[in-house]
């Protein structure tokens, strides 16, 4: 396999670790795979040196010291590919320390113990802040190591296991000036990983902004299509059901708003609006003007569709009456609401370049439309197809056949309520147990229980 082959296949392994992550663990993830590939490699890197410059006798300890480095770290990368990302980083970092602190021991002369300098600023970058007590045992340890190595040898003039250092310098000028590089260097370290956290920080929140953003105006399965794709491909929907609200006379009363008042207004309206389409698994399509456009049975499939529509429409109703109430009570003109209902097979998705809009097509849509210009004021108005839908929940009367606006005769009906044996006792708008039952049994037809 070609080492453009190797590079390709590590950096495809390390996106599949890191997706999903945030920026700060995938940085560690990172670092910590490269980290164990580079502690990989050192066997195959210093060995033949240790062969033609170290004395014979020192050759199986050092051998056996990368024997038991690889060893370890052949199990923190299995399981930095099973996702046990902190635990693979603890087992890399001390098993790095380990083969550092054997190789200082078994050759006094050696510049092992300046690995142990690495190993106290890696830490910063290959733990996460959360994890932030295992990032400080590891400076320390590595901190600790080191210190001790230098004082061990340059100071108490210790031996390691083949006899003293073939090289020393006097530890009056060495420890000092070393030891003040060390924790300046860490210290810089430390500063730069928190700049670069901070940065992170900042980065995270806006993305959260625009991610907050996009998720009120797109679906979260089509903004995640989009952002991974760059597309999104429109999906054929066997059936589903389309809601169309308008204002009664709405040009009329906003003759005597001011522009501020007629928006606040709307604003009252709709967000109320807003707030029943989570709760009724609802998508809201779009608003135009005083129109307000919501459909069930999208972006997932589901078998409840038509239900969730009537139930989030009988509270819209609900809503609009007590509002004319209270109106009616002040003196102040009032907004009535017709709502058409139609049920049926669309298209949906995201078309276009710019100013992505998740929207729906097909004729479906325009019979929607019909039924809510053919509707009555205050009324909620379905179409037979919608009836076929909800008819073991709700009560609704006939009307017969309506003509319809370049749509000929429809079947429609207007609907009054829930079914008697459905209503909560005292409370006639509330579905009972009854219902909800029901409803269990047809959302379970959807899942194929």
């Amino acid at each position: 396999m070609s080492r453009r082959v190797q590079k390709l296949l590590y950096r495809i392994q390390l996106a599949h670790l890191t997706k999903g992550l945030n920026d700060e663990t995938a940085r560690a993830l990172r670092v910590n795979a490269t980290f164990q590939v580079v502690m990989f490699l050192l066997p195959t890197l210093l060995v033949p040196v240790i062969i033609f410059t170290e004395p014979k006798e020192t050759h199986l300890t050092s051998f056996i010291s990368y024997f038991l480095l690889v060893i370890p770290l052949g199990i923190a990368r299995i399981l930095l590919y099973r996702g046990k990302f902190t635990l693979s980083a603890i087992i890399t970092l001390l098993t790095s320390n380990f083969h550092i602190l054997s190789l200082t021991y078994f050759q006094a002369d050696d510049p092992a113990p300046l690995g142990f300098l690495l190993f106290s600023i890696i830490p910063f970058i290959m733990i996460p802040r959360k994890n932030k007590y295992i990032r400080i045992f590891f400076v320390s340890l590595s901190s600790f190591l080191f210190l001790g190595s230098m004082y061990y040898y340059r100071v108490m003039g210790g031996e390691g296991l083949y006899g003293p250092p073939k090289w020393i310098v006097p530890a009056d000028y060495l420890m000092p000036p070393l030891v003040m590089v060390v924790y300046f260097f860490i210290l810089l370290i430390n500063q730069f990983v928190k700049a670069v956290n901070q940065a992170e920080d900042k980065l995270i929140a806006e993305n959260h902004k625009s991610e907050s953003l996009l998720l009120n105006i797109l679906p979260i399965d089509v903004a995640r299509e989009l952002k991974q794709n760059g597309v999104s491909k429109p999906k054929h929907f066997k059936s589903a059901t389309v809601c169309f609200t308008d204002f009664e006379g709405f040009t009329k009363i906003a003759e005597t708003l001011s522009p501020t008042e007629l928006v606040e207004e709307l604003d009252r309206c709709f967000s109320y609006f807003d707030s029943l389409m989570e709760r009724h698994n609802l998508e809201k399509l779009k608003t135009i003007g005083d129109s307000y456009m919501f459909v069930g049975g999208i972006p997932k499939p589901n078998k409840t569709h038509a239900v969730d529509c009537v139930l989030a429409a009988l509270e819209i109703q609900a809503f609009m009456n007590q509002m004319k109430e209270i109106k009616e009570g002040q003196g102040f003109p009032y907004w009535q609401l017709r709502l058409g209902i139609h049920s049926g097979e669309l298209i949906a998705g995201v078309i276009g370049d710019k100013k992505f809009a998740y929207d729906v097509w097909s004729d479906t849509v325009n019979t929607a439309s019909r039924c809510e210009s053919s509707g009555m004021t205050g009324k909620i108005n379905i179409s037979a197809e919608t009836y076929t839908l909800v008819k073991d929940f709700f009560q609704c009367e006939y009307r017969g056949e309506i003509p319809a606006k370049h749509k000929g005769q429809i079947q429609m009906y207007f609907v009054e309520g829930l079914l008697p044996e459905l209503q909560r006792e005292g409370h006639p708008k509330i579905p009972n147990q009854e219902f909800m039952n029901r409803y269990q049994v047809l959302s379970g037809l959807n899942r194929g229980d």
